[in-house]
């Protein structure tokens, strides 16, 4: 008996490992960002995942061991599922799903849902691609505004993940804008102008000091005023 129960407990324990190693193994969020330049009209997507993705591996359903989508509303509200059917606010669909198709992340429409294309997921028609870079845990991928179905970089959104096409969770947020940088010419321009007035303001000085040294200065007299007389020198 006592052989038994010690069996038990090292069979529980080794089942205990096994399930906190499978939790430790869920890919998850840490974090996510879309940051929009307004002079360059991109906005840059960041996810920092909790472990390195893997977007080429599929099962026998052609489904990635990872994967993401954006969810994209261009009118900027929150949240960004609503109305019936609860995506029909939606215009814009970024998939990561199809990366192992041709190693970027595709831009769908989301309508006509059904779409007969291949890896479409059931979404609308293909609208364009785009290139990302992985480094380590850490992805970014860059789209034109337009390209997502945005115009002036104000918009929600919707991310999701999945394992194995298995829903793992999802972040709701909205696009930050970059301040305006100047331009080198401007700030050049800048520099310019605070020297020249520099030198002005220093000249300027130099004839004050001048002045206040002649024995025949006096500030009433170069102010246009007559209340003392002018001294004379000798």
């Amino acid at each position: 008996m006592a052989f038994l129960k010690k069996l038990f407990i090292v069979i529980a324990a080794f089942t205990a490992l096994e399930t906190v190693g499978t939790a430790q193994a869920a890919l998850v969020v840490n974090s996510e960002s879309a940051v929009v330049n307004p002079n360059t009209q991109q906005v840059l997507f960041t996810i920092d995942f909790n472990e390195v993705p893997n977007f080429f591996l599929v099962d026998a359903y052609n489904r990635q061991a990872d994967s993401f989508q954006y969810f994209i509303e261009a009118d900027g509200e929150l949240p960004v599922f609503r109305g019936s059917p609860y995506y029909s606010q939606l215009e814009t669909i970024v998939r990561a799903e199809e990366i192992h198709v041709a190693g970027d992340i595709r831009v769908r429409n989301v309508f006509p849902i059904g779409s007969d294309e291949p890896n479409s997921g059931g979404w609308g028609s293909l609208r364009g691609s785009v290139p990302y870079t992985l480094n380590g845990t850490v992805l970014t991928f860059s789209a034109p505004l337009q390209l997502i179905g945005d115009s002036d970089g104000l918009f929600s959104y919707r991310l999701e993940w999945y394992e194995f096409g298995e829903f793992r969770g999802f972040k709701d947020n909205k696009s930050a804008i970059t301040q305006s940088v100047p331009e080198h010419t401007s700030i050049f321009g800048i520099l310019a102008f605070g020297a020249l007035c520099t030198g002005l303001l220093l000249k300027r000085k130099q004839t004050l000091a001048k002045s206040v040294a002649s024995p025949t200065f006096h500030p009433q007299r170069e102010r246009g005023g007559n209340k003392y007389p002018v001294e004379k020198a000798y």
